[in-house]
């Protein structure tokens, strides 16, 4: 019984003597060289949690005609039971409350281009959690695509900005790790949305980018769909 005790006592003197340090080792040199083990302990640790969403598109059309009123149709349809409600009621420029979306809708008459082809949709300080981003960009995803289809534009554009709560920007916490964060006052970082959407995403990875700033990360598209999977990609690993 002794003997059997001594074994146990032995080994457990031995794991903290040697094994603790070679997992502290081990943890350090994933952390600082390894992206996913990085990513999997940020998550651990809540480190981005609650994040804030700002999302603005732009469609360019031969006319606006009524396409403020094709949108508003688009609302009144799917969040006529979620607290839909018109707040600002302009000719060019129109507010709308709908679920926990803030919308603002404008075109280009304001910058001097009487033509007015253009039709801008902003959509900001959309606070989201790690447990809801998926069904918000799933949400958002079906919002725009819903506007291309009855808007039919003929270019499209998007542009979805990640702030992370308290500053906790995860890749810029990465990126710049070996220099520490107080010692950056400015930083952008730009690479492939290619190095982490899959080849088959439907569009030549190397003219889509990713944008790294030290407070948010920014994805600019023409498509929401390749926004929708890049963002579950970067923020959920799916």
């Amino acid at each position: 019984m002794n003997t059997t005790l001594d074994i146990i006592l032995k080994s457990i003197k031995y794991l903290v003597i040697y094994g603790v340090p070679i997992l502290g080792g081990l943890h350090t040199f994933c952390y600082a060289k390894s992206p996913k083990y990085y990513f999997f302990i940020m998550r651990i640790f809540s480190k981005w949690r609650d994040t804030t969403w700002q999302v603005n598109a732009e469609y360019i059309l031969e006319d606006i005609g009524d396409a403020y009123q094709k949108i508003e149709s688009i609302l009144k349809e799917k969040y006529k039971n979620d607290g839909y409600k018109r707040t600002v009621n302009m000719k060019d420029k129109k507010v709308y409350e709908f679920s926990i979306f803030n919308c603002l809708i404008c075109d280009d008459f304001q910058s001097g281009d009487f033509s007015s082809k253009k039709i801008f949709v902003r959509i900001s300080k959309l606070n989201v959690t790690l447990n809801t981003a998926e069904e918000k960009l799933r949400e958002l995803r079906e919002f725009f695509n819903s506007i291309e289809r009855i808007l039919k534009p003929k270019h499209s554009g998007y542009s979805f900005d990640i702030y992370f709560r308290n500053g906790k920007n995860p890749f810029f916490g990465l990126m710049v790790q070996r220099l520490g964060k107080e010692n950056v006052s400015h930083f952008e970082c730009v690479f492939p949305i290619g190095a982490i959407v899959s080849k088959n995403s439907g569009s030549d990875k190397s003219q889509h980018d990713m944008r790294i700033y030290k407070e948010k990360v920014c994805i600019n598209e023409s498509s929401f769909d390749t926004i929708e999977e890049t963002a579950k990609r970067a923020l959920l690993f799916k």
